[in-house]
């Protein structure tokens, strides 16, 4: 017999470098996702780890689009790190490609289906295959490879919309996946959408994932750094240090954001109305 979803409750979020993190836990996320999916309830879930809130200090339209976010949860052990110095601090980091399935299966039991957006041509056709495989039981209510222009984002949303899916998965890089869903959302006639970065090329096998024992110790990103050296160099040997600069200068008061983190938070407590 299929379990009801139990009622989770969307904890007040965590103030890291001026951006509200909700405290959730993985089963939490998945079970409050799944049931707002569940009840029609239009939620966007976002992540955050070192590169986005990177992106986020230096591009307030972007930090914005992230404050806004119903539920923006920690997907970086950067960010766990972080919040040491928040008034909570974050429970754990949680990447999707470590739960999905989970969620997924979770979305199967309760008959609520999943459309796949993103990647390169053939990556969600492959990733909807792997989940199938893993999940029989699972409606997969479409597929579109994420490299799109964006002067096609119209037939997208007819797409999308005409597969009436219960969750919409975007799998593409930021800042580009949160800036369309938020340009999108109005149209959008989905009640969960969730961006979830490189998700699918996992699924689909096209990126390797690093060792559980490394992803535990928080060292994913030596191993991405490994494999792809040429195409991650900047992001990690330039984009750590700075995330732990943006930490410290939003530890000593100066959030080195073009607002104050009251109006992140603001913005937070207003979208989860």
């Amino acid at each position: 017999m299929t379990s009801s979803p139990q009622h989770v409750e969307l904890p007040a979020p965590v103030d890291v470098l001026g951006l509200p993190i909700r405290p959730l836990r993985t089963d939490g996320l998945i079970e409050l996702l799944a049931q707002r999916a569940r009840a029609g309830a239009r939620t966007t879930a976002c992540y955050a780890n070192a590169h986005t809130m990177n992106l986020a200090c230096g591009d307030p339209a972007y930090r914005r689009v992230l404050a806004a976010s119903d539920v923006l949860y920690a997907d970086g052990a950067s960010v766990v790190w972080a919040s040491r110095w928040a008034k909570r601090r974050l429970p754990e980091r949680m990447t999707s490609a470590d739960y999905f399935p989970s969620f997924a299966r979770r979305c199967a039991d309760l008959g609520l289906s999943i459309y796949l957006l993103g990647g390169r041509r053939g990556i969600a056709e492959a990733a909807a295959a792997r989940l199938k495989e893993l999940i029989p039981h699972l409606t997969i209510a479409g597929m579109q490879h994420g490299h799109f222009a964006l002067d096609c984002s119209n037939e997208v949303v007819d797409d999308i919309n005409a597969a009436r899916p219960d969750v919409l998965v975007v799998g593409m890089s930021s800042p580009r996946q949160e800036f369309w869903l938020a340009r999108q959302g109005d149209a959008l006639d989905v009640p969960v959408r969730w961006c979830v970065g490189a998700l699918l090329d996992y699924l689909a096998g096209a990126e390797p994932r690093a060792p559980q024992w490394l992803c535990r110790l928080g060292g994913e990103w030596l191993f991405r750094l490994a494999v792809d050296p040429l195409g991650k160099w900047r992001r990690y040997l330039l984009g750590n240090p700075r995330f732990v600069w943006n930490v410290l200068r939003w530890r000593c008061g100066r959030t080195h954001m073009h607002e104050t983190p009251n109006e992140a938070m603001k913005l937070s407590r207003s979208s989860s109305t």
